[in-house]
């Protein structure tokens, strides 16, 4: 048989990422394949597991490196197609943490938007997961009809750049042509006998030979263009291309879901041994009327239930918000075995809570078998990231941030409340939601989707490295200032990284929330030149070194790193920042602290102050009066782009951003159903693509 594999090859993809674990490979490491899929990937109609086309391509990597040693998952489940594998890819596959995956639903998924959308989600879950796995996807195709979602999910491959093989332009053809004939390959048309899960691997090993003697060029391109593998060591996913409400799927069995209430059904408590023992801890009912319920959020909500040959079998019907959406028929007529089955009730629908309920409708004396529900999943709209701030206590600290916002923090000398933080000076926890008591470091490591990130690389890093993505990038504060701050001024990331263990820079803006009339701050310095700032420095000339300028409540100002700068007394202002705590002090008044003066850092001040300093204009605007309803942008820098927005009834943006920061300033509201008042602070995670505020507030948002 003369396969035309090169005509398989229908995007070669990013080079880079295989063959990094090919040389990994060479050198003996020990690494994880894994494989997901359907029924064909799980080994359907091979003779024995061995046989099957997962298990020879893992048996080429096996033999292609025998210096290396190879775990094998294999996480396919028959009959099951890519909004189910959204929902099951972290379970059943990123836990392992797998160097290789591939990914394949072509005759499970129909050839239309909605599994172009769902298809995405999977592909998008597997590149965000934190050990930056090498992706591979391939398309089998219908035998008989030639029917494929391969169109579908090709443009998703290509969009993120992903390898992809065809199992159509490869095989299909010999079947048309005549050359060979269906039953020597599959005895259904759908699934490969052995023979033909043989020829199925050798279109991706193919392929996979293909890829490891290319040169090693590791361009990724796609949407925005990902940057070159091994040049940068961290980066964020492009835009999705769909609507993508499925890459966030949560799956709710009766191990975390939150049951309204429950009337004739039990919940099914055997354990879950395998990956395809998927009738598990679930819930049965063979009552009719008997009714369970759910309360979830989304905007697309599927139903796992099971469908028997045991006939006859109850019936269900499924309702959401009280409307009937779909009757759940547990009657299969076929003779292959149950089918685990995924109707969707709500596609696109309303964000926010939903409460599904599902009723035995029809039951019969003669069932063989009670009603099985398996699951339900609830996807698109995910929950705001509520954060429980941390403090800072200073010698110039006061007690506005107890008082004006309600912090339940003791003291009068609170100055800084870090609203939105994952630096370990000052970590916020999540408040609520299902990650409630987690640390926001924890939860932007562990959960990298939330945050539309992808991390590559070890895990012997610095922890605060600005080129791996490692740390949450920015901070969020409120600073009461009720005695003066010290003169200071703060590197760029080159000068943190090489004097100071590798840390970010910090650049930073300030939005002034309230001051009185006659406020000012220091902005910049009147030197001319660095032998003019060095002397004004070494010799405390500091009524001719520093200029102080006026400002006034709603003033913006960005300081940019090498800006001397300080807070005066009696302003109150939300500062954003880059996750840095690196500040070094130019002049701090003589003042003593615990009896003894504060450290000053004069010569790494005098390396990094921008001289001459840029002029007051371009340093402060105004945005007190801004429109209501409207994203006003303040600020924008390769770091965070800064707006304001004055909430009056009802407003909602469309927003592609990876994560937003949300600080409320003033008033109250809610967003989604969820209720906001003044100090609070929360993250919108990604794929949260129009937020409905509702109310009348003031906020700053924030977003890389």
């Amino acid at each position: 048989m003369n396969i035309d594999f090169e005509a398989g090859i229908k995007n070669i993809g990013d080079t880079a990422k295989l063959k990094s674990v090919f040389e990994r490979a060479q050198k003996g490491e020990v690494l994880t394949i894994a494989f997901l899929g359907g029924s064909i990937t799980q080994g359907s109609l091979a003779s024995e597991p061995s046989l099957c086309y997962a298990a020879r391509v893992f048996a080429w990597w096996e033999e292609t490196f025998p210096k290396a040693r190879f775990t094998y998952i294999n996480a396919g489940i028959g009959a099951t197609d890519s909004q189910f594998g959204c929902a099951r890819a972290a379970e059943d596959v990123l836990k392992y943490k797998p160097d290789v995956i591939s990914v394949e639903y072509a005759v499970n998924d129909e050839n239309n938007d909605h599994y172009r959308e769902t298809y995405e989600g999977v592909v998008r879950k597997l590149l965000s997961a934190r050990n930056h796995p090498a992706v591979y996807t391939f398309f089998n195709v219908c035998y008989d009809t030639g029917l494929s979602a391969e169109e579908k999910h090709l443009e998703i491959a290509k969009y993120y750049n992903i390898p992809a093989f065809s199992i159509k332009s490869t095989i299909y053809p010999l079947l048309t042509s005549g050359k060979i004939q269906n039953r020597d390959i599959t005895p259904d048309d759908l699934h490969p006998n052995d023979t033909g899960h043989e020829m199925v691997a050798s279109v991706i090993t193919y392929g996979l030979e293909k890829i490891m003697g290319l040169e090693k060029t590791g361009t990724v391109k796609g949407g925005k263009e990902l940057l070159e593998e091994g040049e940068k060591e961290g980066h964020i996913l492009p835009p999705p291309i769909t609507a993508n409400a499925y890459e966030d799927s949560v799956r709710y069995r009766n191990q975390n879901a939150d049951i309204v209430f429950c009337d004739g059904w039990t919940a099914d408590g055997e354990v879950q041994e395998h990956i395809t023992d998927i009738f598990k801890n679930g819930w049965t009912a063979g009552k009719k009327g008997a009714k369970i319920a759910f309360k979830v959020r989304g905007t697309c909500i599927g139903v796992q239930y099971r469908r028997t040959i045991n006939l006859p079998a109850p019936v269900a019907v499924v309702r959401v918000d009280g409307l009937e959406k779909a009757v759940l028929d547990g009657n299969f007529d076929e003779t292959w075995g149950d089918k685990l089955c995924l109707d969707t009730v709500l596609d696109h629908g309303k964000g926010g809570e939903h409460i599904v309920e599902i009723e035995i409708t029809e039951a019969h004396e003669d069932d063989k078998l009670p009603f099985y529900l398996v699951s339900v999943i609830a996807s698109g709209n995910p929950e705001p990231v509520f954060l429980k701030p941390a403090f800072a206590h200073t010698i110039w600290g006061g007690k506005r941030l107890r008082e004006d916002y309600g912090y339940d923090e003791p003291g009068d000398d609170i100055g800084e409340c870090w609203g939105i933080s994952a630096h370990r000076s000052g970590e916020c926890t999540v408040s609520g939601g299902s990650f409630d008591g987690m640390g926001l470091s924890k939860l932007y490591e562990t959960h990298p989707e939330l945050f539309g990130r992808v991390i590559s690389g070890g895990e012997n890093k610095k922890a605060d490295s600005s080129a791996s993505g490692d740390v949450f990038p920015l901070l969020i504060k409120i600073i009461d200032a009720k005695a003066d701050l010290s003169i200071q001024v703060h590197p760029d990331d080159e000068y943190a990284a090489k004097n100071e263990n590798g840390s970010l820079g910090k650049t930073e803006c300030w939005y002034v929330l309230d001051c009185a009339e006659d406020s000012t701050l220091v902005i910049g310095h009147n030197a001319k030149n660095k032998a003019e700032l060095e002397d004004m420095i070494r010799g405390g000339k500091w009524s001719e070194f520093i200029r102080q300028i006026p400002v006034k409540k709603g003033d913006f100002i960005q300081i940019d790193p090498g800006t001397v700068h300080a807070i005066k007394g009696g302003i109150l202002l939300l500062e954003t920042q880059q996750s840095s705590d690196i500040t070094y002090r130019v002049y701090d008044y003589d003042r003593l602290q615990n009896g003894k003066p504060r450290q000053l850092h004069i010569d790494k001040s005098i390396d990094v102050i921008t001289v001459p300093a840029k002029s007051v204009d371009e340093s402060v605007k105004n945005f007190l009066d801004t429109p209501e309803n409207t994203l006003t942008r303040m600020y924008s820098c390769k770091y965070y782009t800064v707006s304001k927005v004055k909430v009056k009834g009802e407003f909602s943006f469309e927003n592609d951003a990876p994560f937003l920061n949300v600080s409320v300033l003033s008033g109250a509201g809610e967003i989604d159903g969820f209720k906001l008042k003044k100090g609070d602070h929360f993250i919108l995670p990604a794929g949260y693509s129009k937020p409905v505020f509702k109310g009348g507030m003031e906020l700053i948002v924030s977003r890389i």
